[in-house]
């Protein structure tokens, strides 16, 4: 077992060395997509809640504008 370990040791090292760098290579890709999606994810969050801000203004104009009518 010592043999094949000492005859193997140095490929799977080699193997080992270059799997870890590319994973670190393609993980400083994805910084700027995960800043965009933050962005975008704020824009339409304040989207949403300018839209139901705004249906609730215009809920509560209408409950106004039938209740003074039916006085």
């Amino acid at each position: 077992m010592k043999e094949k370990f000492q005859k193997y040791a140095p490929r799977a090292g080699v193997v080992a060395t270059s799997l870890f760098a590319t994973v670190a290579a393609h993980a400083g890709d994805y910084t700027q997509q995960l800043t965009a999606a933050g962005g975008e994810a704020t824009a339409n969050q304040t989207a949403v809640v300018g839209t139901v801000v705004a249906l609730a203004v215009v809920g509560f104009g209408v409950g106004m504008l039938l209740k003074w009518l039916n006085k």
